[in-house]
């Protein structure tokens, strides 16, 4: 039996996500960056991941909104296609476009010679593709709460505290 922790998923899209904003300290540049990241739940759930890899080379001209998907590609690879160690040694890893070859991860991002993301998304069965959106789903709503948090709103120069309990009375 595989492990699945969902923590996982949270560390690294932090830690991807604050990589790109590390990376820029201007504030329009932030602001870009943390509407791309909040949209790519919506655009994965209505377009599919297909489709976002073909939009991402179309996003040159806003370099700020491609790194975001870049990373969110990056991301994913790096959650889907690491080795998985499962808890049961006789139990082999599935790698999803290289069913022959099961320690060699598959790669989005570093695509073989001739081949792109997209080539490699065609080339799935209809139930990895959808088992990989189901997940990219997941990872894209944890790029958006993580864009909350990592571009809070400001205002008047100065970064505002976001309550997370609203003070109400019952």
């Amino acid at each position: 039996m595989l492990t699945y922790d969902p923590r996982k998923i949270s560390v690294a899209v932090y830690q991807n996500l604050q990589k790109v904003k590390d990376k820029t300290s201007k504030k329009e540049e932030h602001d870009k960056q943390k509407s791309q990241a909040v949209e790519l739940y919506t655009y994965v759930a209505t377009w599919g991941l297909l489709r976002l890899a073909g939009e991402e080379p179309a996003l040159s001209n806003e370099p700020q909104k491609q790194a975001v998907v870049k990373c969110f590609f990056e991301t994913l690879e790096e959650l889907a296609f690491s080795e998985v160690k499962p808890s049961n040694p006789e139990v082999k890893p599935n790698n999803l476009n290289q069913p022959n070859k099961p320690n060699k991860p598959n790669s989005l991002n570093k695509p073989s010679v001739g081949s792109s993301k997209i080539e490699k998304l065609t080339k799935m069965s209809a139930s990895e593709y959808l088992g990989l959106t189901g997940f990219a789903l997941q990872v894209a709503r944890e790029f958006s709460f993580w864009a909350e948090a990592l571009y809070p709103k400001q205002s008047n120069g100065t970064r505002n505290q976001t309550n997370l309990i609203t003070n109400t009375h019952l």
